[in-house]
């Protein structure tokens, strides 16, 4: 009978812990491109961008998504523990306000196109961003 082995996925926010889970592999998304983590991994660490998380459980073809902000993946054998400004269920995502966050940072880019030197640009479209992948993530349910 074979062994199963597993990886230990461990997603903290400011706000505590969002997961903490034994897995079969996480997909986190890397400044480079996406980092495939399965257990005995080699040792990493690196950041991490706004984007989606996946996590795929042992039973069968069951993946659970996370929309995520920046942070960090530190990787270390059996354990995986990634620290993000943000992290949210798929399943919890409010699309509505998610919508409305990308319209309000629209707004914002708009008056800045218009000539408003008061918007600032970087927080608006990081904004956008993050609610962008909400949606993005938010639509798997």
């Amino acid at each position: 009978m074979e062994e199963r082995t597993e990886l230990k996925c461990e997603i903290v926010t400011p706000e505590g812990l969002v997961m903490d889970e034994n897995v079969a592999m996480v997909i986190v998304p890397g400044e480079m491109g996406e980092l495939g983590i399965l257990p005995r991994h080699a040792p990493i660490v690196s950041r991490t961008v706004v984007g989606d998380v996946r996590v795929k459980r042992h039973d069968g073809d069951d993946w659970q998504f996370l929309a995520v902000g920046n942070g960090y993946v530190k990787v270390q054998f059996d354990r995986l523990l990634m620290l993000a400004d943000t992290a949210e269920l798929a399943e919890d995502i409010d699309v509505a306000r998610a919508e409305e966050a990308v319209h309000r940072a629209d707004e914002w880019l708009a008056k800045y196109r218009g000539g408003d030197g008061g918007v600032d640009v970087r927080r608006a479209e990081q904004s956008r961003k993050r609610a962008m992948n909400r949606l993005k993530v938010g639509g798997r349910v």
